[in-house]
């Protein structure tokens, strides 16, 4: 008899075990896959500016390049933003910061988000060159606001790593 008694706590115990196992790597799940990543536009960024200044985001809008710099801009914001719907793009591997491990989009969002921004701002037109003069894409970077006389034309600089951080988008 104490061996059947002894038999069925022992059994018990491994299922109560498993269960404590199985819950255990169910939070993990959970808890360790980053979230989907919605990118925010340029106006968005532009208007709440002083909010943005030191945040980590991934932004959408037109990726334009010249001979001068980059940058990702809106040729227009509804409603209007005070300054310029621009951000200059400035690159730092070592200070710039990183995606997070899972960047991954949601599609949906970033599509509804392209198609408002694409009724107010369209990309160049150049007769000379390639067209990736201007493209959509997502920057992920730092905003950083500029002060006093440089933010009169762009009110902030996007710091990024580089080129790995810059997802073209597909009308």
């Amino acid at each position: 008899m104490l061996q059947g008694k002894c038999r069925v706590q022992w059994v018990a115990r491994r299922w109560v075990a498993r269960a404590v196992l199985l819950a255990g790597w169910a939070c993990l799940a959970a808890t360790g896959a980053d979230p989907l990543v919605t990118p925010m536009s340029v106006c968005e960024v532009v208007r709440d500016l002083p909010g943005m200044d030191g945040k980590d985001v991934a932004v959408l809008g037109r990726y334009s390049y010249r001979p001068d710099g980059r940058w990702v801009s809106e040729q227009s914001c509804d409603p209007p933003a005070a300054a310029s719907p621009q951000l200059w793009l400035v690159e730092d591997s070592a200070q710039a910061p990183k995606p997070p491990v899972q960047y991954q989009f949601d599609s949906a969002a970033l599509h509804k988000k392209l198609a408002e921004i694409e009724r107010r701002t369209s990309l160049g037109r150049f007769p000379f060159g390639t067209p990736g003069y201007d493209r959509w894409a997502v920057v992920y970077g730092r905003v950083e606001a500029r002060k006093r006389d440089d933010a009169r034309k762009i009110p902030a600089n996007l710091l990024f790593r580089g080129s790995g951080v810059v997802v073209w988008v597909q009308e």
